[in-house]
């Protein structure tokens, strides 16, 4: 059985109060002849000794509901449907050019020098990602934009409406420095103070060009543990950017001269795939440069986010007070009818009557 707490346990020190009506029945007392040689009325003296204990119930009732006497609930184990994910889209200036194998020259395109539709890497991630969304109706979602610095576009929340229509809003701007490790932080404040209840997603869209400083990496480390959730990286490549299997820096990165290697090389000589993957958190990277590739990415993140989740879930206080509060009316109003039936009896004595 769990002990019981109190929410205001400095309200227990009012208890002695309790020992008042065993002292005094509150009844002005007048002198009267002696009446030791009378019989003892044992009768009597039980009622008056039962309604001074039935007052100090009455107080000590009253001063244990005040202090709000409580149980914990406890926990037990459930399991979890669905998946809480926050979308963490990059709309730096390099997702405006086109996938792997499109013209990534919008202006190209425009004009007719290529007959390939043109299709920008974010315009092919929104499509692939709202459709994701829809085909999910028991996952919770959040959205996170960032270029230069990252933008809640969305709050973790079932308003499925409010995130679709973010995601649909997010457009590439173009800026020298891509945010990663922030935007990674704050989609992973999403989850702070939620209970967990379901597998939790961080699901990076982005075609890298970041560096995530050595001291950035062990924050997100830690963050990752407390929130007990997972990163999956769809590096969606364009026609200039390096596989991620094999290069230094992953993305678009303009790394052409001897200096910008030598920053890299002072910047942890990781790429953001080898970065992920020594956080220490569960982590899934795919590359991919084509519609095709992205609607198999998002299937991959579908089957792995459909397991079910087996979590802890805190059952609620058992509070007393109401029980207290409803004992001292009961005890109050036997008082009351104790009082009134003293009354009837002296009425209908001789003595009452001839008043």
């Amino acid at each position: 059985m769990s002990p019981l707490h109190f929410l205001k346990p400095e309200l227990l020190w009012l208890l002695p109060l309790a020992v008042l009506p065993l002292l005094s029945h509150g009844v002005k007392q007048f002198s009267y002849p002696s009446l030791m040689n009378w019989p003892k009325d044992v009768a009597s003296l039980n009622v008056r000794w039962a309604i001074r204990a039935i007052a100090a119930l009455v107080i000590i009732s009253l001063v244990i509901a005040a202090a709000a006497p409580f149980t914990e609930g406890g926990t037990e184990s459930r399991i979890g449907l669905g998946a809480e994910i926050v979308v963490v889209l990059d709309r730096s200036g390099s997702m405006s050019e086109g996938l792997k194998g499109r013209d990534y020259n919008r202006q190209s395109a425009e004009a007719g020098e290529s007959d390939a539709h043109f299709l920008s890497k974010i315009e092919a991630a929104r499509a692939v990602l709202l459709k994701f969304m829809q085909q999910r109706p028991a996952d919770t979602f959040g959205i996170v934009a960032f270029n230069a610095s990252p933008i809640s576009v969305a709050s973790l929340s079932s308003d499925r409406a409010l995130a679709e229509a973010a995601l649909l809003s997010a457009q590439s701007q173009s800026t020298g420095f891509t945010a990663l490790g922030r935007a990674l932080a704050l989609a992973l404040d999403y989850f702070e103070g939620r209970p967990y209840t379901a597998s939790r997603l961080i699901l990076l869209v982005s075609d890298g060009d970041a560096v995530i400083e050595g001291e950035d990496q062990e924050i997100l480390k830690q963050a990752f543990i407390r929130q007990r959730a997972k990163l999956m990286w769809i590096y969606v490549r364009g026609e200039r950017e390096q596989s991620i299997l094999d290069t230094v820096i992953a993305g678009d990165n303009e790394i052409i001269t001897a200096q910008d290697m030598a920053y890299a090389a002072r910047q942890q000589m990781a790429s953001m795939h080898q970065v992920f993957s020594q956080l220490g958190m569960p982590y899934q990277a795919f590359e991919v440069d084509s519609e095709q590739g992205l609607n198999k990415a998002i299937q991959a993140v579908s089957n792995a986010t459909n397991q079910p989740t087996r979590y802890e879930y805190r059952l609620p206080r058992k509070h007393y007070a109401h029980y207290l509060y409803m004992l001292a009316i009961v005890l109050m109003g036997l008082l009351v009818w104790i009082k009134q039936q003293e009354i009837v009896v002296w009425q209908s004595s001789p003595s009452g009557k001839s008043r």
